[in-house]
């Protein structure tokens, strides 16, 4: 794998197009990075994820092509992955294992003077904030030795919320935050570069909306917001939310809150919600986390697709199934093949894009794809498996 002449062709050309695109579409500006003389690339560039787009939105920043670290899942979509490795060559990372071919392609990249860029919370944010950031990311910059780019986007989640239905147009911006040279990286501890790159990464969309002044209007605010949030602030039911243009109601309780254009929840009635959907993303993490000391069943979903996803190539149909969570294992019950039972310390879980739940068994090291309809809430399975690896039951 390498920076090859179409590459550079490619991004040349198109990006004055996506510059005005993403403008129009979402009201981004990106900020030009100058780097100070003595700072040459190529360079690791590492920034927040509140946008399946920000690969398009960092972009804009930068003279040269970049080569993005992406989930090996956008691999197996046909037709379009060929048109994706040809174009723009992602780095494909495999969620879930240690995997020494990223760490290698991304060296390889390195070595013909690609440019890599990393999102290193490895999904896009449900609540706006920074989302889990492995330390690895430290090990990696020490390993590759070349300048550390610290970016930010901001706006992004009130443009698009991970859970949204619909698009949202508002002020959105983008810039370098700090440039680390290898050797101020060297100088620096462990602890001190992680918080470091932290620090300089984490956006807060509430304050720039703040600050900015901007609104994020669009038809129906609230659509779908129980693909994320399935716990009632009111009274601290699951799965009992319903969204509708601008309005999520309990369906076992009185709570009805809107959702405005300032990315700000009021509530209509039942117990106060939740001013953002930071401190409710926070809540219901707790919640689950008390709900597994009970043990037992915990969560369950009738008919879901299910795909056997194979790395880098093809998602094979396995069938139907419901789906069900116990603290112990997950058991998906096919309804024309036998039930498969993962046991809850070999799975690992994630979503994609909005609720397509990912898991991973780690014994069998098999990937599987859970797709449902778009409201069904594949969040509080990743959230309620984390704390039954923490040991909380």
């Amino acid at each position: 794998m390498r920076k090859r002449l179409r590459h550079t062709i490619v991004y040349t050309t198109l990006r004055p197009f996506f510059r005005l695109f993403l403008f129009i579409k979402f009201g981004f500006r990106a900020k030009k990075f100058k780097p100070d003389r003595g700072v040459k690339g190529p360079y690791l560039i590492v920034s927040n994820h509140a946008l399946a787009i920000d690969p398009f939105l960092l972009a804009l920043s930068f003279r040269e092509p970049i080569f993005y670290v992406a989930s090996d899942m956008i691999f197996s979509i046909p037709i379009w992955s060929r048109f994706i490795r040809y174009l723009v060559s992602p780095i494909p990372k495999t969620k879930y294992r240690s995997d020494m071919e990223t760490v290698r392609d991304i060296i390889k990249m390195v070595k013909s003077g690609g440019t890599i860029g990393l999102f290193p919370e490895g999904n896009s944010t449900f609540h706006g904030k920074l989302m889990p950031i492995d330390r690895s990311v430290v090990k990696l910059v020490r390993l590759l030795k070349i300048p550390l780019v610290l970016y930010r986007l901001e706006g992004g989640y009130l443009n698009k919320p991970r859970w949204a239905h619909k698009t949202r147009r508002g002020k959105a911006r983008g810039q370098v935050m700090r440039v680390i040279t290898p050797d101020e990286a060297a100088a620096m501890d462990n602890d001190t570069l992680y918080a470091t790159i932290i620090d300089a990464i984490d956006a807060d969309p509430y304050a720039f909306q703040q600050t900015t002044g901007s609104h994020y209007p669009c038809k129906a605010l609230a659509e779908d917001i129980e693909s994320a949030y399935s716990l009632c602030p009111s009274c601290g039911r699951f799965d009992t939310l319903k969204s509708e243009g601008h309005t999520v109601v309990c369906s076992a309780c009185d709570f009805q809150a809107r959702y405005t254009a300032e990315g700000r929840i009021e509530t209509i009635a039942g117990e106060a919600c939740f001013e953002t959907t930071t401190p409710w993303y926070q809540a219901q993490e707790a919640a689950i986390a008390e709900r597994v000391k009970c043990g037992g069943k915990l969560f369950n979903d009738v008919n879901e697709t299910v795909l056997d996803v194979r790395r880098g190539t093809e998602k094979i149909p396995l069938g139907n199934a419901d789906i069900t969570l116990y603290d112990d294992r997950i058991e998906i019950a096919f309804y024309d093949r036998e039930t498969m039972v993962i046991p809850v310390h070999d799975v690992r879980a994630s979503v994609q894009q909005k609720n397509k739940l990912i898991l991973y068994d780690k014994a069998q090291k098999r990937t599987y794809y859970l797709l449902n309809h778009r409201k069904r809430n594949a969040l509080k399975y990743v959230q309620a498996i984390e704390a039954l690896h923490k040991g909380v039951n």
